[in-house]
């Protein structure tokens, strides 16, 4: 009855607008140099977490973040990344930026989340629902990570727990004046592996009843940041390099055909340049441009002691980009003007091993190269004080301007748009309606990506292409807020898998349909005691049979979990002592087993909870920590044979200054 009760309170979505203010429509969160003010209204859904939010987290990389937004799920795939559904869309529908960069690998369209160390964001934005022309190709939802600001101080972190687990972090401004400010930063992280559920059900591929078998990782990072504000606009200069190896748990629920990868090396560079400068009184360009630099070597072993290496994928990834975002204000209209632009070349070298030992010489690298294309206009008009409509349309296109040793393919391409309404009911209350149409082209990767002789290739699928619509009802008091937003996705084409023998292949299938609620809010009872609360319910179902499903289960899809519900209760004493319960739910979902059979999981609750203590430290403040996730060491499996940690335990100390 108590988590029914925190469920119903959330972290509430952006504020509504008071009753004497008009609607103002904030730009987008994703490429914007200047963060949106709390009074600002949107088309779409949007969730945010705070620095205080993300500082409270400690966590070790970016998908133990991601996972404190609603109608976010995050499992951890069998090549060992960790991927974001956002309201049971495909991972490959979801636009990864940081300060406005896109730095979803385009080979592929996702980026693995636990290899960028969260000791990078100070705050993190959601959005979901129908998203504007915009935010670019394949963005059906968005997660936006900010940098830390100079501005805002120094940080140092240092962190232990259970399986070996140690971090350490620093940030140090260098220069800061009130138009410059400079600063470095670095960390590191490892753990032995991740703590194993004594409840978990792993037959196979399992020696260690502790550790999930070769889940070890080390972790690199270092970072520099520039703000320059000069004559009105703003210049904004980031720069990291994260450097690591990790270990790919195998599926433990077959007795052969599992995963017995690792990657020895993996390194990842990001420059971005942004650029923020008006135009004149009532005009803006604001503008990003980014190199992306990305590699990973993946090794294949024989069997699970990992010594004898069978073969080995060297992949390197280099990505060029530019967002440009023209606003112009004119009485109660608004016009918007976008163009994005991404090349991205994959290299990839495939060897055979022999005995252990690498061929001699090493073949030719395959080079695949791509360019995304993305142009948009929106126009807003404030109907009313309290009224206001956006109509955009824009066109994607994906190139495929080399294709390896594969016969070449056309573009694929379509238009893109959204219509939606806001409306300021008054007394706190917002009304939102919207809906929109866009593609999610299929990856290089999908259509040429052989994975060491997993994938049966096929150059013939089609881009997915996506109806949605959304309404939404929220409301914002002094000490508290709540909102119900219904969802729905109607997709053509949807990509999945198909088993051809001992390999998959990916196919379109006719389609599928996403239909949900997406509920919440908060509540501030004392000035030490908060409630807070999101779960959203998404039925996911295909349009045609799947493949050797389960008979009545014929017309499901893979890892969408029914319900997501997470509820918190966060007290904070005056002495400085705090104390943090979270619940966590997940529902019932499907996962295909060896056959390539759709079996149900388990449902899952787990319990976290957070100890402070915060303390004067020098010029700053202090916090010692302890994290106890997962509690009760309940058995989470997002996908069959791949369970999530059982009981984690870190505990550390972080000063601010």
């Amino acid at each position: 009855m108590l988590f029914i009760l925190l469920a119903g309170l959330a972290a509430s979505a952006d504020p509504a607008i008071g009753d004497e203010a008009p609607i103002v429509i904030s730009e987008s969160i994703i490429v914007t140099g200047r963060l949106t003010t709390p009074q600002s209204a949107s088309f779409e859904t949007r969730h945010t977490l705070s620095p205080q939010d993300v500082a409270a987290a400690s966590a070790s990389s970016v998908d133990e973040l991601i996972g404190l937004l609603p109608s976010t799920h995050l499992p951890v795939n069998s090549r060992g990344e960790s991927i974001v559904f956002v309201r049971n869309a495909g991972e490959r529908q979801a636009a990864i930026f940081y300060d406005g960069a896109a730095i979803n690998v385009p080979w592929d369209n996702r980026l693995d989340l636990s290899l960028l160390p969260a000791g990078l964001i100070e705050s993190a934005r959601l959005a979901a629902g129908p998203l504007a022309p915009h935010y670019g190709v394949n963005a059906l939802g968005a997660v936006a990570f900010e940098s830390r600001d100079p501005a805002r101080g120094g940080r140092a972190r240092i962190a232990f727990g259970n399986g070996g687990y140690g971090a350490g972090e620093a940030f140090v401004p260098l220069v800061v004046q009130e138009s410059f400010a400079f600063a470095l930063g670095g960390g590191y992280s490892s753990h032995d592996g991740l703590p194993l559920s004594g409840k978990a059900d792993v037959p196979f591929s399992q020696p260690d009843p502790d550790l999930r078998v070769n889940t070890d990782r080390k972790l690199a990072h270092v970072f520099g940041k520039a703000r320059l504000d000069t004559g009105g606009h703003r210049f904004r200069l980031t720069a990291l390099h994260v450097t690591g190896e990790k270990g790919v748990a195998p599926e433990s629920d077959r007795p052969d055909g599992a995963r017995f990868w690792r990657y020895p090396d993996i390194d990842h560079t990001l420059v971005i340049l942004n650029a923020d400068s008006p135009l004149g009184a009532r005009t803006n360009l604001d503008g990003t441009v980014w190199l992306q630099d990305f590699g990973q070597t993946i090794d294949a072993y024989e069997s699970v002691a990992y010594e004898t290496i069978e073969r080995r994928e060297i992949d390197r990834d280099r990505t060029y980009g530019v967002r440009q975002i023209l606003s112009h204000e004119s009485g109660r209209a608004k016009f918007v003007g976008s163009l994005s632009f991404v090349d991205a070349e994959h290299r990839q070298r495939d060897l055979s091993f022999e005995n252990g030992a690498a061929p001699l010489p090493e073949p030719d690298a395959l080079v695949f190269r791509q360019r995304n294309l993305s142009v948009g206009g929106e126009f807003e008009y404030q109907l009313t004080d309290r009224l206001i409509a956006e109509i955009g349309a824009g066109y994607d296109r994906v190139g495929y301007v080399r294709t390896g040793d594969k016969p070449p393919i056309d573009a694929a391409s379509g238009w893109t748009g959204r219509a939606g309404l806001v409306f300021d009911a008054g007394n706190g209350w917002r009304l939102r309606a919207a809906a929109g149409r866009k593609l999610r082209a299929p990856t290089m990767r999908e259509l040429f990506g052989q994975a060491l002789n997993r994938f049966l290739i096929n150059p013939d699928l089609r881009p997915e292409r996506i109806v949605s619509a959304e309404l939404a009802a929220e409301w914002r008091g002094d000490d508290a807020g709540f909102f119900v937003i219904p969802f729905y996705q109607d997709l053509n084409g949807t990509i999945d898998q198909r088993r051809v023998g001992d390999l998959s292949q990916r196919i379109n299938l006719d389609g599928s349909r996403i239909a949900g609620v997406e509920f919440g809010g908060d509540a501030t009872l004392t000035p030490e005691l908060r409630l807070s609360g999101a779960a959203t319910y998404a039925n996911v179902r295909r349009k045609g049979a799947a493949q050797g499903a389960v008979e009545g289960e014929s017309d499901r899809i893979a890892e969408k979990p029914a319900l997501l519900a997470r509820a918190m209760a966060d007290y904070s004493h005056p002495s400085g002592l705090g104390a943090a319960l979270e619940v966590a739910h997940v529902g019932r979902a499907f996962s295909a087993n060896e056959a390539g059979e759709l079996v149900p999981l388990k449902t899952s609750t787990s319990v976290n909870v957070r100890l402070t203590y915060a303390f004067a430290a020098f010029a700053g403040e202090g916090v010692l920590f302890a994290h106890f996730d997962n509690l009760t060491d309940a058995f989470i499996e997002p996908q069959l044979g791949l369970p999530a940690p059982g009981r984690t335990i870190r505990g550390g100390v972080r000063v601010d200054w």
